[in-house]
């Protein structure tokens, strides 16, 4: 590797660590309604939001959750599982990478709580969901006609 190529790996990995963005959150994620975590740009912006709850709260708080557990419940348990519902980035921001690092964002909130796992049901015509899963590394634990639990071990 030549010295302008060496220089060019340093500048990409320093840029890779600026943030160019900011998480909030409100709430937590033990109270019924979870907690609420948001990403603004650098001027302060809103780009998205999502939501993330424990597992006993969001059995509470999703019937399409209770059902799918009803079912086939071996992995997930309040101890080990958080369930995000609501993924959502607002129009001018789509499809720039900004719900990866709100993903990202809240997988690493979920980990530092003690968390193995992070749940999420997706329609199964939800093409652009479903692509962001995937690409994440979520892995299907159950489905039925029309949605998906997935999964991602943390």
């Amino acid at each position: 590797m030549n010295l302008y190529e060496s220089i060019n790996r340093i500048k990409s990995i320093m840029y890779e660590s600026v943030k160019d963005y900011k998480i909030v959150t409100y709430g937590d994620i033990k109270s019924p309604n979870g907690m609420i975590v948001g990403i603004i740009n650098a001027d302060g912006k809103h780009i998205g939001g999502t939501n993330i709850i424990d597992f006993e709260n969001g059995l509470s708080l999703s019937p399409n959750l209770t059902k799918f557990m009803e079912t086939n419940n071996d992995m997930f348990n309040q101890d080990n599982c958080v369930y995000q519902y609501s993924l959502n980035i607002d129009q001018p921001y789509q499809r720039q990478g900004w719900g990866e690092k709100l993903k990202h964002e809240c997988h690493d909130i979920i980990k530092n709580l003690g968390y193995k796992y992070a749940t999420n049901i997706v329609r199964h015509d939800n093409i652009g969901s479903q692509k962001l899963m995937n690409k994440l590394g979520y892995k299907k634990h159950q489905s039925n006609e029309e949605r998906d639990v997935l999964y991602l071990e943390l």
